[in-house]
């Protein structure tokens, strides 16, 4: 099991970062922050980082190699930067931007490398690599915080930041030794049975693996192989499925619906009702009623 490191990876400490939102988590930390242009003195963290600008961006990052050589890069819209630890570097605002960072325990690292390719990894620095993969977890990101972060999505998105920076980031080719299995059934009736008895609640990826005995890494890839979503995606359909019956057979307001299955806002329920069912909770009531 990955050791719990819930709250010693810090967000940065930059009084030039204004936090909207930080998360902690097993092994990690996130932020969703802003800045206006500014100077970033040279600093170095003892965490392996991903940087994701948001929007327009443009800044210098500038570092020193091992040969003592003083190298610049230019960082625009588009690009990410991937850290590893404990590497000199100094920023240079030149425009106003927002960003999601993420910070990694290099232990949470190492652990999930031992169980996908049974070696010692190392991350390689990129300050302005084009990666849609990340870009894109990052406005999800974004896209969550401006809600109310939900411990289990997030988590899920660490995971597979985790596994990209194993498969894409690393010094040396990495091959692959784990094999993805489903969960055993009485392993995946747990499971579920613990989601149905708590769907009101922020579930964590750490409590489900828990369940199961087994790692977050290989749960949360041993649950998607069992029933083809992942652990959050489930937790979101079967909220819908009890908000429907709530819908049918109560005379709840919308809004108690949505404090009883926990969502963050009657919103936020509404936009994730309509995204799986394509129409809103007032108009599936309606449509329900007129039979």
């Amino acid at each position: 099991m990955l050791p719990n490191l819930l709250c010693q990876i810090p967000v940065e400490q930059h009084p030039q970062l204004i936090f909207k939102r930080t998360f902690q988590l097993n092994g990690s930390g996130i932020f969703y922050a802003s800045s206006n242009p500014d100077h970033f003195p040279e600093h170095s963290v003892p965490h392996i980082k991903i940087s994701i600008p948001l929007g327009k961006t443009s800044f210098q990052a500038i570092w020193q190699t091992g040969a003592g050589q003083r190298k610049k890069q230019h960082v625009r819209e588009g690009d990410i930067c991937v850290l590893p630890a404990n590497l000199p570097h100094e920023v240079v605002l030149e425009s106003k931007q927002e960003m999601i960072g993420i910070n990694f325990d290099p232990v949470f690292i190492e652990q999930i490398a031992d169980e996908l390719t049974g070696k010692k990894v190392e991350i390689i620095a990129q300050w302005a690599a084009q990666d849609p993969l990340i870009q894109q977890l990052g406005f999800d990101l974004r896209r969550e915080f401006q809600q109310s972060p939900r411990g289990l999505y997030v988590e899920s998105v660490i995971q597979v930041l985790a596994n990209h920076l194993i498969r894409h980031y690393c010094t040396s080719q990495i091959e692959m030794v784990d094999a993805v299995s489903k969960l055993s059934h009485q392993k995946l009736q747990k499971t579920i049975d613990y989601i149905h008895a708590r769907l009101e609640q922020d579930i964590t990826l750490s409590e489900l693996a828990d369940v199961a005995q087994m790692s977050q890494y290989r749960f949360a890839r041993a649950f998607k192989q069992s029933i083809g979503i992942p652990p959050h995606q489930y937790l979101l359909s079967q909220r819908i499925e009890r908000a429907k019956k709530l819908l049918t057979l109560t005379q709840l307001q919308i809004a108690d619906i949505s404090y009883q299955l926990g969502f963050a806002s009657q919103s936020h329920f509404a936009a994730t009702f309509r995204r799986f069912t394509k129409v809103t909770p007032k108009a599936y009531r309606n449509v329900v009623a007129s039979f």
